[in-house]
């Protein structure tokens, strides 16, 4: 208990430390597949040129195309007029709530997300890349054609029941994010020649990447974050090496004042018993010396059995049973023989 706040504040610094190690190694594996990846042009050789690779798979490539549907593309539901090929709704509650210190901040709460796909690709004058899985891209760039906040109308039973449970409803927004056919976007993943269909999927070597940025400013962008997080990193390393330095103080300063106090200790106890030797009689009899060392006299008595049977040296080392009578010892006082 002696070093809780410490000890609590290190594991935090930890758990902070370790997460932005994750994050780093994250970024860093991006930026390493992103230049690794070949920038592939979409036209009537692509499908040869993959058909030739192992197993007929570019492992991670890049192409760049215009979003094509492949049937009639889906509408907007809050904008009709919206045509495309992705659509995501989200419901958000924001709300204020009450954190540990008392104080109150705004907070944002998804409540509800529906998402909806259909076939489409990416095409570039007649030929054409199908995207696959394309809800689950790590990056994906859409437009929000929708966006309704709808403020609370509380009462007054709202607000006091708010302040007793600590959150306090402050509206309701809505938004839809469409991904609109013609648009000019960049994908990044495994693409696979299959037949005679060209696609794009997710990666086992790093995610699907749908985004209207090019490859060099994805790889500007991962690597403006792997520096904010290796500057956390060095920041959230030098509080830890901090707080290691203060509990291994601690721990020293504890010890060494241990030490001294033990130190201490065993030169009273030392130049007791010297005391303790002096003051004795230089001739004792037989029934006068202790029955466990056979040297020093009987200067402890043993209760609740209340016999005188050994000296203050050997009653430091017996505390069960008595050696005479091997009665259980309760306790022990020193004995006055004149």
């Amino acid at each position: 208990m002696e070093f809780i706040h410490e000890g609590v504040a290190l594991g935090v610094d930890l758990l902070i430390l370790g997460l932005c190690v994750k994050e780093y190694i994250s970024y860093k594996k991006n930026v390493q597949l992103l230049k690794g990846a070949p920038q592939l042009t979409i036209d009537k050789d692509l499908k040869e040129f993959v058909a030739k690779q192992k197993d007929s798979k570019v492992p991670y490539a890049v192409v760049r195309g215009i979003v094509t549907p492949i049937g009639v593309p889906m509408r907007s539901v809050m904008s009709p007029s919206v045509t495309g090929v992705l659509q995501v709704i989200k419901l958000n509650e924001h709300r204020v709530a009450r954190g540990f210190a008392g104080f109150w901040s705004e907070q944002r709460k998804l409540i509800h997300v529906a998402s909806n796909e259909m076939p489409f690709e990416l095409r570039n004058n007649d030929a054409g890349v199908e995207v696959v899985d394309a809800l689950s891209a790590a990056v994906l760039d859409m437009d929000v054609v929708y966006d309704n906040y709808e403020p609370s109308s509380l009462s007054f039973f709202d607000h006091i029941f708010g302040f007793f449970s600590g959150v306090r409803q402050k509206g309701l927004q809505t938004t839809e994010e469409v991904l609109r056919d013609g648009s000019f976007i960049t994908a990044i993943g495994e693409l696979e020649a299959d037949g005679k269909t060209l696609r794009l999927q997710p990666s086992p070597l790093g995610p699907l990447f749908l985004t209207t940025a090019t490859k060099s400013t994805l790889i500007k962008k991962f690597e403006e974050a792997k520096n904010s997080m290796l500057f956390k990193i060095l920041v959230c390393g030098t509080i830890g090496a901090v707080l290691v330095g203060v509990v291994g103080r601690k721990i020293y300063l504890k010890k060494k004042q241990e030490r001294d106090e033990r130190r201490i200790r065993e030169t009273l106890e030392k130049e007791r018993k010297e005391r303790r030797a002096k003051s004795r009689p230089a001739h004792l009899t037989q029934d006068q010396l202790c029955v466990v060392c056979n040297i020093n006299p009987k200067e402890v008595i043993i209760l609740p059995c209340g016999h005188v049977c050994i000296c203050e040296d050997c009653s430091e080392k017996i505390k069960m049973t008595c050696p005479v009578c091997r009665g259980k010892i309760n306790t022990r006082a020193a004995a006055f023989i004149s």
